[in-house]
């Protein structure tokens, strides 16, 4: 491959590989691969390929522009190895070509489905503690009975969460679990939470729809552990929130 039509594509699939990340993260579906605590790094990251792509560019015209003035061709210099080129262009062939879509029940057989989680402190614990019991969420809700030895206390308060539907054998009849994924990093480390939930009409929903569950909070025992379970009074069908993730 002659150098400049090398140079030619490097700049191409920089500036492929910048537009696929600004339209990512104008259209938020950024957080839908990364914690949203990364996105000012991912902007860095985009401004930088920008520049990489101009200097690519800006090399190319001045290298025809010294041919014109000094009327000798250097294109036939080698350029790198054309598998280079292939680094960059898979993943913008992946990322362009795969349908973004957050996590589903369907990652539940490689990342498992947890009622409780390692992700808490006695910090975190304080600060959800004092949060209103209608603006928790999941994640907020298992901290608390990882946490607090005393669950009892947390009986009978009002509870709404978001959450899409996982049916599972574990769960008795008119049962279901609500649930979230929650992401430290990235997509690849995220990891299911849950929260079992009893509905009249659980038998009408449908799996990974996504709802909001209205109700009471009870204590129960699940895989050996104390964990909350939400006595619905409601359970209303939304769409897949702007953000379907959760950060701990």
């Amino acid at each position: 491959m002659q150098s400049r039509m090398y140079r030619s594509f490097q700049g191409l699939l920089l500036l492929g590989l910048c537009i696929f990340f600004a339209f990512k993260a104008a259209s938020g579906q950024l957080t839908w691969y990364i914690n949203s605590r990364f996105i000012p790094l991912t902007i860095f990251g985009i401004i930088f390929l920008a520049v990489l792509a101009q200097v690519v560019f800006t090399e190319i015209k001045r290298s025809r522009q010294h041919e014109l003035e000094t009327g000798r061709d250097h294109d036939h210099d080698h350029a790198p190895a054309p598998v280079n080129l292939w680094f960059m262009l898979v993943p913008l062939l992946i990322g362009v070509l795969i349908p973004a879509r957050p996590l589903t029940s369907s990652a539940f057989s490689t990342k498992g489905l947890n009622t409780n989680t390692p992700l808490v402190s006695a910090n975190s614990s304080v600060q959800v503690f004092e949060t209103d019991s209608e603006k928790r969420n999941i994640l907020d809700w298992v901290k608390l009975f990882n946490l607090e030895e005393n669950t009892s206390q947390f009986v009978g308060q009002k509870a709404s969460v978001i959450g899409f539907v996982y049916f599972d054998e574990s769960l008795g009849e008119n049962q279901f679990f609500v649930s979230r994924f929650v992401v430290s990093c990235c997509a690849a480390d995220g990891f299911a939470l849950a929260m079992p939930v009893d509905w009249q009409d659980a038998a009408a929903l449908e799996q990974d729809s996504w709802v909001l569950v209205k109700g009471k909070i009870e204590s129960i025992i699940l895989n050996d552990r104390v964990v909350p379970k939400i006595i619905a009074e409601a359970v209303t069908a939304i769409s897949v929130p702007d953000q379907p993730y959760l950060f701990p």
